[in-house]
């Protein structure tokens, strides 16, 4: 009976793991599609993109780097459409970083005025200050 029981046993597991593995397989047309808090868009944008028009999801975010040649001021915002964080950058890094995220349907303009750190040098340069911007529109 020992022998009856060891075989049932065995049966049953074989079982019990073909039932699950079944259970995971996917479907003949491929893998089933579940909906995603995470936006797919991520955007870089740089100092040669001034002026750049970029589409953003809600939720989605782009990335600005600016130059650390610059002393940047807080950047500006003109619409509601977006939120941006403050500078995200590490020290001594060779550009200033700033995060954009879609927050609502619409549109806004990101500009950042930047003035050259050689102006604190001696002798101070005359290179002048530079504005960037871009349009951004949520969707």
């Amino acid at each position: 009976m020992r022998t009856g029981t060891a075989r049932g046993l065995a049966v049953a597991a074989v079982l019990l793991a073909l039932l699950g593995c079944s259970a995971e397989r996917e479907p003949a047309d491929g893998p089933a599609a579940t909906p995603s808090a995470t936006p797919a868009s991520v955007d870089i944008l740089r100092i040669d993109d001034d002026g750049a028009s970029v589409t953003l999801e809600v939720g989605g975010t782009a990335t600005v780097f600016l130059p650390a040649s610059y002393v940047w001021e807080e950047p500006v915002v003109d619409g509601d459409a977006v939120t941006i964080s403050a500078d995200v950058s590490d020290e001594g890094s060779t550009s200033r970083s700033w995060t954009v995220t879609g927050r609502q349907a619409g549109t806004a303009t990101l500009t950042l005025t930047g003035s050259p750190t050689c102006r604190s040098e001696t002798p101070s340069c005359q290179t002048p200050d530079v504005v960037w911007s871009a349009d951004l529109t949520v969707r």
